[in-house]
């Protein structure tokens, strides 16, 4: 009687969360700068969407990646368990050291320079989802409704926010406003952001670059997760639906549900 209920309280504040993740290159980029990982036996996925000229943004994305699952392959995630405060500052200075492992890799090579990448991680830990990420990589969870998590680090979503500065001419905001305004390989300004919300049996998680929900609307991202069977139908239709859209970008979408 004692262990079935051990057993039972262990599910509740350890749910499983089934993952999946899939890359695609899209109908007109040469080649995928995008990187992904997941680690269903910890509950960590993660997405990084690598910019740079030639093949700097593929490096960029996928050093800050293995650098993620290098960093928290230790038990320190299972460790923290169930405390709020040391996730989240696990997470921060993770993403810090990652950014620090992707500048130096920048000084290797004169085609590295300059390169970078956006970075988002998911995690759940008893009964609770974590994110925390640098750029326009994207969070959302499908409970009642799709709910973006996260906030989008570019000079347009700023200057909506009113968090930018807006000093430029006319003609250079155009150039601007989809450029992103925080990314690993380059210094923090200040810390990534974090976001912690609770989660149920039946809610539906995706990671994504912005070659996914650039080109489908919420009410397409909801209709799809609400309706796959599972996580890996969820990946391949997401991925189908932004290539008939037009397949602008890269595309990368992670889905776990819990």
């Amino acid at each position: 009687m004692i262990w079935t209920f051990l057993k039972r309280l262990f599910r509740l504040h350890h749910p499983h969360v089934g993952m999946f993740g899939r890359t695609d290159t899209g109908k007109v980029r040469l080649n995928n700068e995008d990187s992904f990982a997941i680690l269903p036996h910890r509950n960590l996925m993660m997405v990084a969407d690598g910019m740079g000229g030639h093949k700097a943004g593929e490096v960029a994305s996928r050093t800050a990646i293995e650098a993620m699952v290098q960093l928290l392959a230790d038990d320190s995630l299972r460790k923290a368990a169930g405390n709020q405060n040391e996730i989240r500052h696990l997470l921060i200075h993770g993403l810090r050291h990652v950014n620090e492992k992707v500048m130096s890799k920048a000084c290797e090579s004169e085609d590295y320079s300059g390169m970078g990448s956006t970075f988002i991680m998911g995690y759940v830990d008893h009964g609770l989802l974590y994110t925390c990420h640098v750029g326009d990589v994207r969070a959302y969870l499908l409970a009642n409704d799709l709910l973006q998590l996260t906030r989008d680090h570019t000079y347009a979503a700023e200057v909506s926010r009113g968090t930018a500065w807006q000093t430029q001419t006319s003609g250079t905001a155009k150039v601007t406003r989809h450029v992103v305004s925080r990314a690993l390989g380059f210094p923090f300004p200040e810390d990534p952001d974090c976001t912690i919300t609770q989660v149920a049996a039946g809610n539906r998680v995706l990671l994504c670059s912005d070659g996914l929900w650039s080109m489908l609307p919420d009410s397409s991202l909801a209709t799809i997760l609400s309706q796959a069977a599972t996580p890996e139908e969820a990946c391949d239709q997401l991925i189908a639906a932004a290539n008939e859209a037009g397949g602008k970008d890269n595309i990368t979408a992670v889905v776990g549900f819990v």
